[in-house]
């Protein structure tokens, strides 16, 4: 009697791990397998419009090269030191754009100016726009040659604003100022 209640205890273990082997392959299974499922269920309902309003963003947008401006003197800042001058947009092939207008819906985020100084002396650069009192930035250049500023978060002008730079300096001061930046929705 012994060895039948034995061999009965025995096989009921045995049934019992078999029973659980299966419940915990069945839960694996179903672990791999639902997370497959519900991917492809958020997937169908997720739909991105990518429009000039609200574009989906895939890249930095200032790496964007259809949103990349560069504006200059058009080489020719000969300026009175009374006159202020508007930037013009530089186009690749060496075209030149009239007067620079941020245009609606956008602002113009300048990240850095170039200003090559002619002639040495009390030479500094003023960066203005037509929707402020007053200048916008200042900058003392007293050295010829290329002077780089860089503004790595950049200082942003309203749709509708226009660049204006005004150059002074001792007498009259050659300058060429050239101004990049990129344009970026409201």
């Amino acid at each position: 009697m012994m060895k039948f209640a034995n061999f009965q205890l025995k096989s009921t273990l045995v049934r019992a791990g078999i029973l659980m082997g299966c419940a915990a392959v069945f839960g694996v299974v179903l672990t791999l397998a639902v997370p497959r499922q519900v991917h492809a269920i958020a997937a169908a309902l997720v739909e991105v419009t990518n429009t000039t309003a609200n574009p989906a963003v895939t890249q930095d947008i200032s790496k964007q090269a259809s949103q990349i401006v560069h504006l200059t003197t058009l080489g020719k800042a000969n300026v009175n030191p009374a006159t202020m001058t508007q930037l013009h947009q530089y186009f690749s092939g060496g075209t030149f754009g009239p007067g620079y207008v941020v245009p609606a819906g956008q602002n113009l985020v300048i990240t850095s100016i170039e200003a090559s100084v002619i002639a040495a002396g009390n030479n500094y650069l003023n960066l203005y726009d037509n929707t402020t009192i007053g200048q916008r930035e200042y900058w003392y250049l007293p050295n010829v040659g290329l002077t780089q500023l860089q503004f790595p978060s950049g200082f942003v002008y309203p749709a509708g604003s226009s660049v204006y730079v005004y150059i002074g300096g001792e007498g009259t001061t050659q300058m060429v100022v050239d101004v990049h930046g990129y344009l970026t929705a409201n």
